[in-house]
């Protein structure tokens, strides 16, 4: 059995554990559940992945046509694609957010002395430089300066 708490973790076992309790729910399946869909039902009872509910179906005798091996397929390569897609655009989030790191950003109604006292931006004060040495008070309204 999976390693896990859920109910699916519970289910999930091998086919070798699981073939003689398929073979029975196959010989008794009666379209019921999922509109008739064989392959979704035996998903859920069994917990398996799409392709993999498609073989054991197949070993276990089951005709399938041919449109619902292809549905199949197409399901499993477009959650691949989606998968794919959500990863290419995490990776493009994080590089914009990377490289927005790296500009400070000023507003306009934002004081720029503090960057500049600090040393942010080009030509800026160098690190531990003080007030007075830039003849600023820090203690002085800003019409002062």
């Amino acid at each position: 059995m999976k390693k896990g708490k859920g109910k699916a973790a519970k289910k999930a076992m091998k086919f070798a554990e699981r073939k003689a309790k398929a073979e029975k729910w196959v010989s008794e399946y009666d379209g019921t559940p999922y509109g008739g869909d064989i392959i979704k039902a035996y998903r859920k009872k069994f917990a398996v992945d799409r392709m993999k509910a498609v073989v054991e179906l197949q070993m276990l005798g089951v005709s399938l046509t041919k449109e619902q091996i292809d549905r199949e397929k197409a399901a499993v390569k477009a959650y691949q694609d989606i998968q794919r897609d959500k990863k290419a655009k995490r990776k493009r989030l994080r590089e914009q957010k990377r490289m927005r790191k790296d500009i400070p950003v000023f507003h306009e109604d934002q004081d720029e002395t503090f960057y500049y006292i600090a040393g942010y931006t080009s030509g800026g004060a160098p690190y531990g430089i003080t007030w007075e040495e830039m003849g600023m008070s820090p203690y002085t309204e800003e019409d002062d300066w």
